[in-house]
């Protein structure tokens, strides 16, 4: 909480746009509340793929809902809104030809190839051969050049969806690591001096 008041107030000094980690629902649901009637920053909640914020209370996530979000924090003068803001900092990939039952789990895949889960939104598979997720825009050219040498499939192939495109409606993978590489990632956090938000 305490790093998402620091990139706040950044925002608000500089007249930047400044934006957190993708966050699980509670964390993001607390900032949410601390930041909701604040006048000096807007603090857009985006999820990608066009997709709503999921109801209070209610542990299922719907079609058309999501469940792991970012904040976009700029300054209230910019006039910044939700659509933009979801274009600029979430970019939705299309993975398809994957043998979803055969491959690796998507956040054990996407760790191997360096990617902090930090930078992942949602993980939706469609059906058996296509799966979608959001990350970060600094992320997706390594997504699409690396991603599809750790997974199962012939002609795996990597896209990034319209930003006008919906996510589609699918079962969500957990964002759990395998405990190897979840050694190995913490590792490389602390060998890089990380900070943890949330």
């Amino acid at each position: 909480m305490e790093a998402v008041e620091s990139l706040a107030a950044e925002a608000a000094d500089t007249w930047s746009i400044q934006a957190t980690p993708f966050l699980e629902p509670a964390d993001a649901s607390k900032i949410e509340e601390k930041f909701q009637d604040r006048g000096d920053v807007l603090c857009l909640r985006v999820f990608g793929g066009r997709r709503l914020s999921p109801e209070p209370d209610n542990n299922t996530v719907k079609p058309g809902e999501g469940r792991r979000s970012r904040f976009v924090i700029a300054h209230a003068d910019l006039g910044m809104d939700a659509m933009t803001a979801e274009e600029e900092y979430c970019t939705v990939v299309r993975c398809e030809n994957v043998n979803v039952a055969s491959s690796n789990t998507f956040p054990n895949a996407l760790a191997s190839i360096g990617v902090h889960l930090d930078n992942v939104g949602d993980i939706v598979i469609e059906d058996s051969n296509t799966v979608c997720f959001v990350v970060t825009p600094e992320v997706t050219k390594q997504c699409l050049r690396l991603l599809s040498k750790e997974l199962v499939g012939t002609g795996v192939s990597l896209s990034v969806v319209d930003s006008h495109e919906f996510m589609p409606h699918g079962e969500m993978q957990e964002m759990k690591l395998s405990r190897v590489l979840e050694r190995q990632m913490e590792r490389k956090k602390l060998d890089a001096g990380y900070v943890q938000f949330g």
